[in-house]
């Protein structure tokens, strides 16, 4: 094997794969406003060399808030589908906050509604070469409204408690397309789950 390439440890049942170990060039910024940057990199790896151009949004974080085997979800335009698409609550971390602190503060800032108890349930990258935004979701079955909601035409420009398995059809129907909500609601379905109850609805809490 190649000094170049280092063994790769793979999860669980998947084989371990040799992986390569390129010569890296210092970042050099392409492109910054006050919500990404975007910056060039060089990497040799011997036998052949890539250029990546990283886009950096930051971390971000969402959830998935259920009240009686319903989630909210919250509608807003979206501009490269132009149209109302329905989304879980999320957005960006802040400076000094942690990800669970975001995903609290984010669904009480757009819904009206406070989250409590909340579970990690999956955290990946929508990019694993181009795309810096690594994304925390949680779940919270314990949601309470603490204000009205107010409609905001530059954010959030209504709200709806929909049944878990109706979230599925809506993602497998292709009418929810947004990546955030289409991989939070599944692995909440997930768990659901693996709690023993198929029908979707999760079990009693102790």
């Amino acid at each position: 094997m190649s000094s170049r390439f280092r063994p790769g440890r793979a999860p669980g049942p998947l084989p371990d794969v040799a992986t390569p170990s390129p010569r890296i060039a210092a970042r050099s910024l392409v492109h910054q406003n006050p919500f990404a940057t975007v910056a060039a990199v060089h990497a040799d790896f011997g036998s052949f060399a890539k250029d990546y151009y990283v886009v950096d949004f930051g971390p971000r974080a969402g959830i998935v808030a259920v009240s009686e085997d319903r989630v909210l979800l919250t509608a807003q335009y979206r501009f490269l589908v132009d149209r109302v698409a329905w989304e879980i609550p999320g957005g960006r971390v802040d400076d000094g906050e942690s990800p669970e602190q975001t995903a609290q503060r984010e669904c009480l800032e757009e819904t009206g509604f406070s989250c409590d108890d909340l579970h990690p349930l999956v955290t990946y990258r929508p990019g694993l070469d181009n795309v810096e935004n690594l994304t925390s979701v949680f779940y919270s079955e314990r949601v309470e409204a603490r204000r009205p909601f107010q409609p905001d035409p530059a954010e959030v420009l209504s709200l709806a408690w929909v049944p878990l398995e109706d979230c599925v059809s809506l993602i497998l129907e292709q009418r929810i397309g947004d990546a955030l909500t289409i991989s939070a609601v599944l692995a909440y379905r997930c768990i659901v789950a693996r709690r023993g109850k198929g029908n979707g609805r999760p079990a009693p809490r102790s």
